[in-house]
């Protein structure tokens, strides 16, 4: 039913046991939101196919609908509650626009509502990125005596690349207030996204670049000396780290660190044997339920 009327409305909401608003064990909702004039059409398209879906020989029975009243913002603002602050990593909690909960001391804010870019740090590949990043940061707080990553000492320059909405750039932005960096995407949509968010957050020191890794921005650009990084983040999917390897080594400096997330558990022992064939070194590997993040240090 939901393939009929979907066209009809341009996109429809389907609730069963297992999703956030669920049904009854065994049922279907199909949830359709349609201007007035359209009604009419709308219930008819229903009909014909749950009549098309018992002439199969498909239990449909009892189907029960149910009209209402509703604004377009009920319908377009119901998910935010369940968005909510949320703490990511050992240090961070981010905070949606109508959830701005008090924090404490030493906690860093990352103020960002879910929108056109991926990365809102409720899923699991961006809590990994933002814990190795916070490894780093202890490594190189620990100083080279205890240092065991045997990357370098401080953070000067760091990249964001595949930066997507830029909460890897802003938790790195907390993590060395100092350091200079590079959020980096091919999508305009999503550096724009960056860029909206870097200033939400009062970030000044990373800059916003529309392109690939292979072209780094110029002087031209205005960005001139971000080429060569201590740095990379890189939540991506594997098949694209995979591609990426040597091309991110050439952007580290020597001893440079990787973090590389969006990985499957069970891709990480391939995309990890692929860096080390290019030079790379692990030194370590975090999951979370089926996903798995990489820490790796350039040749």
């Amino acid at each position: 039913m939901a393939a009929a009327v979907g066209p009809l409305v341009g996109g429809v909401e389907l609730r069963d046991p297992g999703t956030l608003l669920a049904t009854a064990p065994g049922r279907t909702t199909v949830v359709a939101l349609c201007a007035p004039p359209e009604r009419s059409a709308v219930l008819s398209a229903a009909a014909a196919a749950l009549a098309q879906a018992r002439s199969t020989g498909l239990a449909v029975d009892p189907v029960v609908v149910r009209e209402r009243c509703a604004d377009e913002s009920e319908w377009r603002d119901v998910w935010k509650q369940f968005f909510r602050a949320t703490r990511m990593g050992r240090r961070f909690v981010v905070r949606p626009s109508w959830d701005p909960v008090a924090v404490a001391t030493g906690e860093l804010i990352i103020d960002l509502d879910p929108g056109r870019a991926f990365g809102t740090g409720a899923h699991p590949s961006t809590r990994l990125a933002v814990a190795l990043a916070e490894d780093v940061a202890d490594a190189c707080a620990a100083g080279a005596a205890q240092r065991p990553h045997g990357g370098p000492l401080a953070i000067a320059r760091f990249l964001d690349l595949g930066c997507g909405s830029g909460i890897l750039s802003i938790a790195a932005a907390r993590l060395w207030p100092g350091a200079t960096g590079l959020a980096l995407d091919v999508d305009p949509e999503a550096t724009a996204c960056s860029q909206e968010n870097l200033e939400r957050n009062d970030v000044k020191t990373v800059a916003v670049h529309t392109g690939t890794i292979e072209q780094p921005p110029s002087a031209r650009d205005g960005l001139a000396g971000l080429d060569r990084f201590d740095l990379i983040m890189a939540n991506i999917q594997a098949d694209v780290l995979l591609e990426l390897a040597g091309r991110m080594a050439a952007r580290l400096r020597p001893r440079g660190y990787a973090i590389l997330s969006g990985i499957l558990c069970s891709q990480a022992d391939e995309l990890a044997g692929h860096y080390r064939r290019v030079g790379f070194e692990l030194k370590a590997r975090r999951d979370e339920d089926e996903w798995s993040a990489l820490l790796l240090v350039a040749p």
